[in-house]
C-alpha cells in the first residue's frame, strides 16, 4: 500500500507526540528516582527539557488533529474546516489531548520543586497514558484489561526512553563517582520498570493478534517483528550500560564516561526509530483481532 502525504503527515505528527509526551513524563520520573543524586546545576538544565518537551507535546498533538481533519478531506483546505476539527475532537482525539495537557501542566509546574511531588508525578502518568484513550486497545471488546496493559507499557516505555535525556545531562557533569551511581540507581529501577513494560506488551500483543501466526501472516504482525527487533536492539545498549559501563564507572574509569554518552545516543536514536515504528503501526495497519 503506497504511503500518502497525509499518511506521512499523521506518522510524523504522531511520532512527535509520543517523543515529546513520554520524554517529558520520564524526565519527571527520573527526578523522582535519582534527583538527590544529580548535582544542582543539571536540574535547570533537566527542568529545562521538560518544559520545552511538554508545549512540544501540546504543539504536536494539536497539529494531529489537523493532520486528521485534512486527511478526512482530503485537501488542505480540511485542515481548517471546524465540522471535521470537531469530528476528530469529539473521536477521542479532545479527551486524550486535554488529558494530556494538564498532566504534563502539573509535571512542568512538579519539576521546580527540590523532588517531583506526587501530582507531579500523577501528571507524568496522566501524560504518558494518555495514548491508551484511543488507538487499537480501545477498539477491543472488553476494553478494560487492554486499556490497562497499554496504560502499563507506556508508563514503562515513558520512565526508560525518558530517562535518556536526562541521563545524557548527568554524564555531561564530570564527577565520575556522581554519573556512577545515578547510572547504577536508575539502572536498578529499570530491571524492574522494564521487566513490567515487557510483560504488558507481550500479554496486549497477545490479545491484538489474536494467534501467533498473525506476526507473519500480517502486515501489523510483520511490523510488529520489526519493531521487537529494534527493541531488541535497544535492550543490547542497556544492559552494555548496567553490565560493563556502570561497574567501570563505579571504579572510578574515566573512559567509559564518553562511552556512557555514546551509547546513550544510539539509545535516544533507537528509541526515536521504534516510536516512529509504532505510529507508522497504528496509522496504517489495524490488528488481525479487530479484522
Amino acid at each position: 500500500m503506497p504511503l500518502s502525504l497525509w499518511d506521512a503527515a499523521s506518522i510524523a505528527a504522531k511520532t512527535l507526540t509520543y517523543a515529546a509526551t513520554l520524554g517529558a513524563a520520564g524526565a519527571v520520573f527520573f527526578l523522582a528516582v535519582c534527583g538527590p543524586l544529580i548535582a544542582g546545576g543539571d536540574r535547570p538544565r533537566i527542568r529545562s527539557v521538560v518544559v520545552g518537551l511538554a508545549v512540544l507535546s501540546v504543539f504536536a498533538g494539536g497539529a494531529q488533529i489537523l493532520v486528521s481533519a485534512g486527511s478526512m478531506a482530503d485537501d488542505a483546505a480540511g485542515l481548517w474546516e471546524g465540522s471535521l476539527i470537531r469530528m476528530v475532537w469529539q473521536a477521542g482525539a479532545g479527551r486524550a489531548n486535554a488529558i494530556r495537557a494538564i498532566g504534563l501542566l502539573l509535571a512542568a509546574l512538579g519539576v521546580w520543586s527540590a523532588r517531583p511531588p506526587w501530582w507531579a508525578l500523577l501528571g507524568a502518568a496522566m501524560a504518558a497514558t494518555s495514548f491508551a484513550w484511543t488507538g487499537h486497545a480501545r477498539a477491543l471488546h472488553p476494553d478494560v484489561l487492554p486499556v490497562m496493559l497499554v496504560s502499563a507499557h507506556l508508563v514503562g516505555i515513558a520512565f526508560w526512553l525518558g530517562a535518556l535525556a536526562p541521563l545524557l545531562i548527568v554524564s555531561r557533569n564530570g564527577d565520575v563517582s556522581r554519573i556512577a551511581a545515578t547510572a547504577a540507581r536508575f539502572g536498578s529501577a529499570a530491571v524492574f520498570v522494564v521487566g513490567g513494560l515487557m510483560a504488558a506488551g507481550v500479554a496486549l500483543l497477545w490479545m491484538l493478534l489474536g494467534d501467533v501466526t498473525a506476526l507473519w501472516s500480517s502486515a501489523y504482525g510483520r511490523s510488529v517483528m520489526l519493531k521487537l527487533a529494534f527493541v531488541g536492539c535497544l535492550l543490547c545498549f542497556a544492559a552494555f550500560n548496567k553490565l560493563r559501563l556502570t561497574p567501570r564507572l563505579r571504579a572510578g574509569d574515566s573512559r567509559a564516561v564518553r562511552s556512557l554518552r555514546t551509547s546513550i545516543r544510539f539509545e535516544m536514536i533507537l528509541g526515536a526509530v521504534i516510536l516512529a515504528v509504532t505510529a507508522g503501526l497504528t496509522t496504517l495497519f489495524g490488528p488481525p483481532a479487530l479484522g
